[in-house]
Order: structure tokens, then sequence, then C-alpha cells
């Protein structure tokens, strides 16, 4: 039962994507959870999440394995009847089997069936694979659910496929009944004045406000959801409108008289701030490397005095901004660079205050001669060294560099004594000129010789 590559048993990391899942619940939301063998446990009945949150978290970790089969239909059954009896928008049952040992199907199909028609769903998380002896039948459990299956041979994931499924059931549930809608005054951060807003819509995503956000309209129920909330993101601007403004659930909308001031409104908050003149962005590349220069005028001394300009960058598939660092060069000149990564795009923001301006996206990709590997430089190092050479930065060097020794080509001195010669014995035969001497030489020669 130990998991590979932990101290863990398999039970106890299901136990932790149990509770890390009731952890990502929001305070509205219920929960019940049962351990099954033979026979459903109850490990807590159908509580709010709210107040119980540590509780539940802390029963689940306890949960022990007491071995025998997982006998499903039992523990669909008792999960089933507490979750009928609750008034929540949304009824959903996630199941941890083994794909190996999820024994006793019983009448489940009649179960899902019911179970579908009041718009519960059934997600599976199956430890093993898809060729286990149970898998096919725990397919068909999900299938008949409306729901999801997970199949997974590494224990160590559990955690992240609990905390998986429960976001995407959690948050993506669909009220479809008429609900009342109350405007809040967040409603004046985005705008300049009030609005009238729509007693009831026909319905909407339930959802929660995440840090950070603005809510400026909640729902009339229990939830208290955001209907419309706004934030900032990095130096762009995010709203959401959780009812439907057009198609199915939306004729009270439409028929709503306010409904073309809200969207005006709304875009025009979206578009942000437009940039007073004065300041401006200019971006080069130079080599493999991004160079942002920031200009202003007097005008932005004292709003850049208050609000330290900020970038931030986004390279290649990155979700989240990095911010970058700047440098005063002067007064009204602000300088970043960036060392770009080859084969992506880039792409950045600058923010002062409320106001923000972007650029690109920037191709990263760099000229061949600005891509230095390390390995061809090693090479022509040693064949410089092999053929007695040097290293040359600055090109104008080559010129002042001393000249090995080197064999001087001597054909052409060559050629031009060889046409000295015969000129001068064209000019000996014609003239006669040292003729005299070779006589008077050869005389001599005998008498020398004796």
């Amino acid at each position: 039962m130990t998991a590979p590559g932990t101290s863990l048993v398999k039970m106890q990391l299901a136990n932790e994507g149990a509770a890390r899942g009731i952890e990502l619940l929001g305070d509205s939301d219920m929960a019940c959870v049962y351990a099954v063998d033979s026979e459903p446990h109850e490990v807590s009945p159908l509580v709010a999440v709210g107040s119980n949150r540590g509780t539940l978290q802390n029963a689940v970790r306890r949960v022990e394995s007491t071995g025998g089969g997982i006998y499903v239909y039992q523990g669909l059954k008792r999960a089933w009847a507490e979750l009928e009896k609750a008034k929540v928008g949304q009824r959903h049952i996630i199941l941890f089997a083994d794909a190996a040992d999820a024994e006793e199907p019983g009448e489940y199909k009649a179960l899902l069936e019911k179970m579908s028609k009041e718009k519960g769903t059934v997600s599976v998380i199956g430890l093993g694979t898809e060729k286990d002896s149970d898998a096919d039948f725990l397919k068909d459990v999900a299938l008949r659910g409306n729901g999801r299956i997970f199949f997974n041979s590494d224990p160590k994931e559990l955690p992240a496929l609990f905390a998986q499924e429960t976001v995407a059931v959690a948050r993506s549930a669909f009220i479809e009944e008429p609900i009342d809608l109350k405007g809040t005054p967040g409603w004046m951060e985005m705008a300049s004045g009030n609005l009238e807003w729509l007693s009831k819509v026909d319905g909407y995503n339930l959802s929660y406000l995440r840090p950070g956000a603005t809510q400026a309209a909640v729902s009339g129920d229990e939830y208290a959801a955001p209907l419309v909330a706004f934030w900032q993101r990095g130096a762009g601007r995010v709203a959401t409108v959780s009812f439907p403004l057009g198609g199915d659930f939306s004729a009270t909308t439409r028929s709503w008289p306010g409904y073309g001031g809200f969207a005006q409104s709304l875009a025009r908050w979206l578009m942000g701030e437009t940039v007073p003149p004065g300041v401006g962005l200019r971006t080069a590349l130079e080599g493999s490397k991004l160079r942002a220069d920031l200009f202003y005028d007097e005008s932005w001394n004292q709003r850049i005095a208050a609000h330290a300009p900020e970038l931030v960058l986004v390279q290649g598939d990155d979700i989240q901004a990095a911010p970058a660092e700047w440098e005063r060069l002067a007064p009204g000149h602000y300088r970043a660079t960036v060392e770009l990564v080859p084969g992506t795009y880039l792409r950045g923001a600058v923010k002062i205050g409320d106001a923000a301006f972007a650029f690109g996206p920037v191709n990263a990709v760099t000229n061949p001669e600005w891509s230095f590997d390390r390995k061809r430089l090693d090479e022509l190092k040693s064949v410089s060294a092999r053929s007695g050479g040097a290293e040359r930065v600055d090109l104008s060097d080559v010129w002042n560099a001393p000249r090995p020794p080197a064999w001087k080509d001597f054909q052409r001195w060559l050629a031009v004594a060889l046409v000295l010669v015969l000129l001068l014995e064209a000019w000996q035969t014609r003239t006669g000129w040292g003729v005299g001497w070779f006589k008077r030489a050869d005389k001599q020669a005998p008498e020398a010789v004796s």
C-alpha cells in the first residue's frame, strides 16, 4: 500500500486529496464524506463548509483503509441520499475507487438515471490504469453520471486530481432560476454615476470573488455571489459578468432599460485611461537584448513622484507577467534592458498610476551572427591556437598586428634580371665590347699555368 517514492500509504494520499478539495470549496458550499468498503461509513454528514472547514479536513485526514473491496453502488446510494435533500444549486459526487477492486455494481444504472433527472452528477478518480479489471465499470459510472473520469497509477498525484475536479465542478455551476440582483458601491469605482440595476436575472454562473477584485453587483440568494466584478491585472484591466447578456436565460437582461449604459460604462473602464501627452516609450533590439527607454517631460514629474513607473513583461507561453528593473539615466529618462529568450515572443506594458500603455509582441528570434554557441567559440579558439593565430576582438587591431615570418616571392625580380642579361648580350654582340678583354685573358692563361 505504500506509494512509490514516499513513506505515505495510498489511503493517506487520497485523504489529503479530499482535504484539499474541501479547502477549495466556498464558505456557502456544502460537503459530506463517506468511506466505503462493504458498506458506507459516515466520516462527516452534509454540512456547510464555512465554519466547519477545519473539522471536515481533520476528519477526512483520519480515514483508514480496513481492507476488503469497494462496494460502489452502496457508496453512491448513501452519498445521493445526503445530497438529494440539500437545497443547493448543484449536486456532485466525486467517487474515488481502485480500478482493480471496485466491486458490487448493484443497481447503479437505475440510481444514476435518477440522479441525472434531478441534475446530480458523478465524477470518478480511478487509482490504476484503463486496462485494470474494473476500469470499464468505472468508465460507465462516469458516463451515466455525466461527469469526468481520471485514471492515474501514481498515488502521489491524487491530491492534485481531487483539487482539479473540485475547482472544475464547484466553480462552474449555473443557477437556472430567477435570482435577485443587488448593486454595491463598488460600481462607483468603475463609473462616474449611479446605475439603476435590473431587479432580477434569469440565471447566473456561480463563482467566488477572487482576492483583490471589487464586486459591483451580487446575487440576492444565500451565496451572495459576485454577478459583476472587476480588478487590475498587471498593467491591464479585467471585468467579469456572471449572468448571460445574450442567448438563453437573458430575456430579462435584454429588456433592461439600463443595458446600454451598463455595457458602455464597462467598455470604457476596460479600455483604461487615455495616456496624456508628454510621455513615451521607445524600444529597440540590440542583438539578443531588448532595450526599453521611457521618456517624459516636466508635466509628468508629480505623477512619477507619486507612482514610480512599472514595467511588466511576458515571454513565450508564460501566463504570469514578470516585473523588470528600471535604470534612471537622467531626469525624464528611464531605461530597462532585458535578455530575450530565442524562439519566443515578448510582450510588455508600462504602468504609471492609472495610465498604462503596452508594446509588442517583439520577436525574440535573433540573427545567427548574435548566437554565441560556446562549443563553436571553443573550436575557433583551438584552430587559432594550432595555426599560431590570436583572438582579435576589435577588427581594427588586425592592421596593427605583427606579421609572422614567411617566404617571399622572387619570381618578379628573377624575370627582370633575365631580361637585363638578354639585353646585355645583344648589346655586346652588336658593339663587340669586351671581346678584346676576353682574348687577352685567353693569351695570358698559358703563361699563368707555366
